[in-house]
């Protein structure tokens, strides 16, 4: 091997190395970044290869920024009750600075590639939740002169910027570069004139990177006149090869002031964003009095490539079903959405308006509210509806795979008939959560899923990994008979995690229905259940506390029966037709 060759192989060895230190999971990201530093200060040949490395992805620009001579801490505050960690805030100070500094700092601002947050490396890294004052930014551009050709941080491709001030809009400008994909824009401080400044900074500040494929605006703090204006989606609405978009304002309307009309009149300013592929969008205040709806046949999709939808706080009716209609679309595959309803036909107008809008949806994700027009109420568990009826439109997706549904002090139930039509409609469920729906009364007594939907379940859905129901009903399984594969047969579902908030019968039907459970569900996590209860030596007689701890005996009782078939099956799979041994039956004592 020739030496160019041979230095070429060394080269690309090392590059490997510093990184694979940089992504290293079994290392803290302090102890990574404290490894590349070292690993730049050795020779000049490790110092090249290092420093891209470790430049490339900053938490925030504090170490960019004090590359400069003027840059000084103007408060300090120490963070949590131990008072270990630190937060300085950093701003640039009046003075010249010399060229070669700032030669330097093109150099280093070239090297990054992205300055965004590590929530894993949060309370781990020195200076993390450090950050530069916005007006330094404007200073940093008195300092290197403004001009667009050339950036300072020429190759960033990722930039999270939480706002601290109005002073100055165009200030963000100066962070951003042509080669920009996503952007994400954080305020969490009551700013006063934010709607303004919101406007001008996109303005100023999006036309820099026409090639943006993620932008992400989330305003979390409390703002009375914050809303979303015609200026606000203009800017927006030019970055063509935008794919994800992330729109969240506070508000503090009331569901009733949510008005589904108008959202679609502002998603309609949107509609030259064809290449979209995921919306989030929770609008608080918005403007629609200037607004134009974007030119578009009657039949057509707003976002024809649209795949994840999320709308938040909408009102069922025909405006929501106008929206739906707009948005359209075979390719959507998740849609997270929270609504409000009037009565049941509105509920299930709802989903048969989704069932048809999206009919190759896989995964939905909703909370749902009644509205009794007199403030949220308790209703009579015999005036609840069952869940399946007023979902039946949606019964006919045949792709879905992921349900995820809740509701606000709940008007329905789910009982043997709601699972047993779920499992029929959506053979292909991995995730089904409908843990917040209470069940109605069982003719066994009590509540509860019975055991012969379960294994009914179990059969259909072959591909389920995560089930979550209210509760389950052990006396539903006939004592007075042995188990039959016709009924509980052995099968090889891959559920893994299986959880029930309360559990209707006895120890010893424990023991039987732990069995069947076995039977149905081989690859059950049920460790976390067995361990997670633990015996309180506390002296509280209230019902309540009996309640929850009979609940936990229960369930201890249960899923121990589970983990000892289990081992008896791991040991001997002859063994699982059989009861456990006696030395398994120890572990059914509390």
């Amino acid at each position: 091997m020739s030496s160019s060759k041979e230095a070429e192989s060394d080269h690309s060895l090392d590059t490997d190395r510093f990184d694979y230190r940089r992504d290293d999971p079994h290392h803290s990201e302090r102890a990574r970044r404290g490894a590349l530093a070292r690993g730049a200060r050795v020779c000049k040949a490790f110092r090249d290869i290092a420093l891209p490395v470790l430049w490339a992805h900053l938490h925030n620009l504090v170490p960019f920024f004090r590359l400069l001579p003027t840059c000084v801490i103007v408060q300090e505050t120490y963070l949590g009750s131990l008072m270990v960690s630190k937060k300085c805030i950093y701003a640039l100070s009046n003075g010249s600075v010399p060229q070669e500094k700032i030669a330097r700092l093109r150099y280093y601002g070239a090297l990054i590639r992205a300055v965004a947050w590590n929530n894993r490396a949060a309370f781990d890294t020195p200076g993390y939740h450090d950050y530069i004052q916005d007006p330094s930014l404007t200073q940093l551009r008195l300092l290197i002169g403004d001009v667009p050709s050339n950036p300072i941080l020429p190759n960033l491709d990722t930039l999270s910027w939480k706002l601290t001030s109005t002073q100055e809009p165009s200030s963000l400008s100066i962070l951003m570069s042509p080669k920009l994909k996503t952007l994400r824009i954080d305020s969490v401080y009551d700013m006063g004139e934010w709607q303004t400044f919101l406007e001008q900074l996109l303005v100023v500040s999006l036309p820099i990177a026409p090639g943006l494929e993620h932008l992400s605006i989330n305003c979390t703090a409390y703002y009375s006149e914050l809303r979303l204006s015609p200026e606000i989606t203009c800017p927006i609405s030019k970055l063509v090869l935008l794919r994800s978009l992330t729109l969240s304002f506070p508000t503090h309307e009331t569901w009733n002031e949510i008005r589904s009309d108008i959202m679609l009149n502002t998603l309609q300013m949107l509609a030259p964003l064809q290449r979209l592929e995921r919306l989030q969008f929770r609008p608080g205040h918005i403007v629609s009095g200037s607004m134009v709806a974007a030119s578009s046949s009657p039949g057509d999709p707003l976002f024809p490539n649209l795949q994840q939808l999320q709308l938040h706080q909408i009102r069922c009716g025909p405006p929501t079903r106008a929206l739906f209609e707009a948005l359209r679309t075979p390719s959507l595959r998740r849609l997270e959405a929270s609504f409000e309803y009037r009565n049941s036909a509105e509920l299930k107008e709802a989903f048969a308006t989704m069932a048809c809008c999206f009919p190759n949806l896989q995964s939905l994700s909703s909370i749902f509210s009644y509205d009794d027009e007199g403030g949220l109420s308790d209703i009579e568990d015999d005036l609840r509806s069952p869940l399946a009826e007023d979902i039946s439109p949606l019964l006919a997706v045949r792709s879905m795979e992921r349900i995820i549904l809740s509701e606000i002090r709940p008007h329905h139930t789910v009982g043997d008939a709601d699972l047993n039509a779920i499992s029929a409609a959506w053979p292909h469920l991995r995730i089904l959560d409908l843990a917040g729906f209470p069940s109605p009364p069982s003719l066994y007594g009590g509540g509860g899923i019975g055991m012969a939907s379960s294994a009914a379940f179990a059969i259909r859905c072959r591909d389920l990994q995560r089930l979550s129901l209210s509760s389950l009903n052990m006396k539903s399984l006939n004592t007075s008979r042995a188990l039959t594969d016709d009924e509980y047969p052995r099968t090889d579902n891959p559920l893994r995690s299986f959880k029930i908030r309360e559990l209707y019968g006895t120890e010893g039907d424990c023991v039987r229905c732990g069995r069947a459970l076995d039977r149905l569900f081989p690859h059950l996590n049920v460790v976390e259940n067995v361990t997670s209860f633990t015996p309180s030596g506390s002296v509280d007689t209230t019902t309540a506390y009996a309640q929850r701890r009979s609940f936990h005996a229960l369930r201890y009782k249960l899923f121990s029966t589970i983990l000892a078939y289990q081992n008896a099956r791991n040991e001997d799979s002859d063994l699982s037709t059989v009861r456990p041994s006696p030395d398994a039956e120890l572990l059914y004592d509390n």
